[in-house]
């Protein structure tokens, strides 16, 4: 199934802190995905230490938003959530939301999943 965007939804009492756990590896699914060369390697480096130092200080990490990335991770201001999208429907959002709740439950951190919950997937939807 193609959808828009992958949602992850933590509790009201999730600490940004705790997600310093599994944000190294979330962060490589999303820069894996990217066909990089070795300076654009080195500027995800950059961006991963920045998110890093960011949850460290329990504060919303920046996400992985790089101007030509295939997807995006996407931090909400007003929430405690995630959001994966590409631009574009897509059959891979489900399978890297899913990669992402693998990892997350793998760290014992809670949440819940949905998809296409942006306010741009129903603008799309409307206009068809």
């Amino acid at each position: 199934m193609k959808n828009f965007s992958g949602h992850i939804y933590f509790s009201k009492d999730f600490n940004w802190k705790d997600l310093g756990r599994a944000f190294p590896e979330i962060w490589d699914i999303f820069s894996n995905e990217a066909k990089q060369n070795q300076e654009e390697a080195q500027y995800d480096q950059i961006s991963l230490e920045l998110n890093m130092l960011e949850l460290k200080k329990n504060k919303k990490p920046i996400g992985y938003i790089k101007d030509g990335a295939k997807f995006r991770l996407v931090f909400p201001r007003d929430r405690k959530e995630i959001i994966i999208f590409r631009g574009m429907m897509s059959e891979d959002i489900a399978g890297i939301t899913e990669s992402v709740s693998n990892i997350l439950k793998e760290k014992k951190i809670k949440f819940k999943v949905a998809y296409d919950k942006m306010l741009l997937y129903e603008i799309h939807k409307r206009r068809k």
